[in-house]
């Protein structure tokens, strides 16, 4: 029977970075729009990453860290192939995700920090030493390649799931639901604790802009 796995804020946090990091290099690399709209997309990145982190601890059965992340004996049995069925991250793709959270974490702090010396700063730039800005500006430039590698390798590992493996990752991620037994099916998470996620992660946002100029 479909039974619910992936519940509605981790669905829209999946989709929502997805569209902001995309917001975040067009306005960057591509010339989309003009550059305060790359500001305003890696706002959004961030709190999306910190709402995460939060939900990781307060969500549903399947969204916290403590369902997915396994030691390294678990992660080599199901690269051997031990046929064990995950309902939600396997051990691999469970370590898979922290990697991408912390790289695209690092990415959107480097920002925070960033600056051109000509018109465009993030919002922390005179907070902090010209030193610590050059470092800032030198990762921010580089660690977007960082991004683009681990998103490309989460793609291809969707697509070959699919292809070798014949299961479908992504309608799973529209609508929540996967084949399995009644007794694993997710239970809604807390509205109360999905509004503390919420209101942390975005006020958290909001303080740290309004920290510097803008």
């Amino acid at each position: 029977m479909q039974i619910k796995v992936w519940d509605l804020p981790t669905r829209v946090f999946h989709w929502g970075l997805v569209l902001a990091l995309i917001g975040s290099y067009g306005t960057a690399e591509l010339g989309w729009l003009d550059m305060q709209w790359h500001f305003r997309f890696g706002y959004a990145v961030l709190a999306l990453v910190l709402f995460r982190i939060l939900w990781g601890f307060f969500g549903p059965r399947y969204a916290r860290f403590s369902q997915f992340l396994r030691g390294p004996g678990a992660v080599w049995r199901y690269v051997r192939g031990d046929g064990q069925r995950w309902l939600g991250h396997n051990p691999l793709g469970g370590w898979a995700v922290i990697v991408l959270l912390a790289v695209v974490l690092l990415q959107t702090l480097t920002g925070l920090f960033n600056g051109d010396d000509i018109e465009w700063f993030g919002p922390l730039h005179d907070q902090v030493s010209s030193a610590t800005q050059r470092l800032a500006h030198r990762w921010h430039d580089r660690g977007f390649y960082a991004v683009l590698i681990l998103s490309g390798i989460h793609v291809i590992a969707v697509l070959l799931y699919l292809l070798l493996r014949r299961q479908n990752l992504i309608s799973p991620m529209l609508h929540g639901n996967k084949d399995g037994d009644a007794e694993h099916a997710a239970q809604p998470g807390s509205l109360l604790a999905l509004a503390f996620c919420v209101i942390a992660s975005v006020s958290a946002v909001v303080a740290i802009v309004y920290l510097g100029p803008g």
